[in-house]
């Protein structure tokens, strides 16, 4: 039993890398089985289908974000909806949401839900914590800025030709361009940021700069 888990688990993670790397048509079954060092009957024996082995990666990576929603909160997600992802600390995870977000799939409007839902809750903490501004509409902010976040995954390769910064990485800090990224996000939602935390970002964004130039 333990072993069937651990041949599900290996060909599940196998889709999604290549998923992540060169999108849905990446991942064939013959690519799949040798990713995963596993013969290409175990597809059809744990999932039945290339299609059943796709959604259960969309309701793993579902999984994924929500162990990461706590994490996320904890560190005051702000206004980075993608905050939850993020704390997968996977850049597979991220990688195959940007393959995967345009697609008609209940399971992938069930995970944009998520995001949304998760995204509600940090504006709603960040406005009891007082760095936030209250909406007069909540859902539709959350969701707003949620669909912007997600929309600059699936535009990822455009968003590091301009700003040398891949969202993809689950390490966001470390990208060449971070703090011109951060600087421009500050400038797009001030509306939404308290005054004094505007000033906190801009004293962080100015000791980034300080540090890229070392």
């Amino acid at each position: 039993m333990t072993d069937d888990r651990t041949t599900k688990a290996r060909l599940r993670d196998a889709a999604i890398a290549l998923v992540a790397e060169g999108g849905l048509p990446a991942a064939t079954a013959r690519a799949v089985a040798e990713r995963a060092d596993a013969s290409l009957g175990l597809i059809r024996h744990h999932f039945g289908s290339m299609a059943k082995l796709i959604e259960a990666c969309d309701h793993h990576i579902a999984a994924r974000i929500r162990e990461g929603k706590e994490r996320a909160i904890a560190a005051g997600g702000g206004f980075d909806a993608l905050s939850a992802v993020r704390a997968t600390g996977s850049d597979h995870v991220m990688g195959y949401l940007a393959m995967r977000l345009g697609e008609d799939s209940p399971g992938i409007s069930a995970l944009v839900d998520l995001i949304i839902a998760d995204a509600r809750e940090y504006i709603e903490a960040g406005v009891e914590a007082g760095m936030l501004l209250e909406s007069k509409d909540e859902s539709a902010r959350a969701a707003m800025v949620s669909i912007f976040a997600l929309g600059s995954l699936v535009l990822h390769r455009h968003l590091s030709r301009h700003l040398d910064v891949d969202v993809r990485s689950a390490q966001l800090s470390d990208q060449p361009g971070f703090p011109r990224y951060l600087l421009v996000q500050m400038e797009i939602f001030s509306s939404m940021l308290h005054p004094h935390v505007l000033d906190q970002y801009s004293s962080l964004i100015e000791s980034l700069k300080e540090g890229s130039h070392d």
